[in-house]
């Protein structure tokens, strides 16, 4: 495996970790939750150095959609960009999800947050994907990771029906 590639959690193994799936064995469990929200194989190698079956355990993760490689989600993006979209679709999928964030923070931690600021102030997918980040971290921060996972849950659900 290449020591360069990137990996991250899918909503699948954000899932596994915050809704408490428990679906998978505990090294399997263990190397996902390293994973978290990106890091290269290398320093995964270098986190989990007694892990002799390392690489095939993240090939598992890989082959049942738990972790994915960046370069996968970076071309499954450019083919979500390059695919013509109409510009009031966007803008009205961008409103819609926009105000599922904006509803689901001020029901757990407030409208004077500056992340619901920043969120509340979104003209773009650019700077919705810029802040979503924030509002994740204050989510967590705030309620439970457990409620961050089921808002970027929701999002992604808001995103895929487009």
């Amino acid at each position: 495996m290449e020591m360069t590639m990137q990996l991250s959690r899918t909503i699948k193994g954000q899932e596994e970790i915050f809704n408490l799936g428990h679906t998978l064995r505990p090294r399997h469990r263990q190397i996902l939750f390293s994973v978290g929200n990106g890091i290269s194989f290398a320093d995964l190698r270098s986190k989990m150095p007694n892990c002799a079956d390392l690489e095939a355990l993240v090939n598992d993760l890989l082959q049942n959609g738990f972790i994915q490689t960046l370069r996968n989600r970076s071309a499954a993006q450019a083919t979500a960009a390059a695919a013509p979209v109409a510009p009031r679709q966007s803008a009205a999928t961008l409103e819609n999800v926009r105000g599922y964030v904006l509803q689901f923070m001020a029901a757990l931690v407030g409208t004077k947050s500056p992340a619901y600021r920043l969120m509340s102030e979104v003209t773009d997918m650019a700077g919705f994907e810029a802040a979503l980040p924030m509002c994740r971290k204050v989510i967590a921060a705030v309620a439970s990771p457990h409620q961050a996972a089921d808002m970027e849950a929701g999002v992604a659900r808001r995103l895929a029906r487009g």
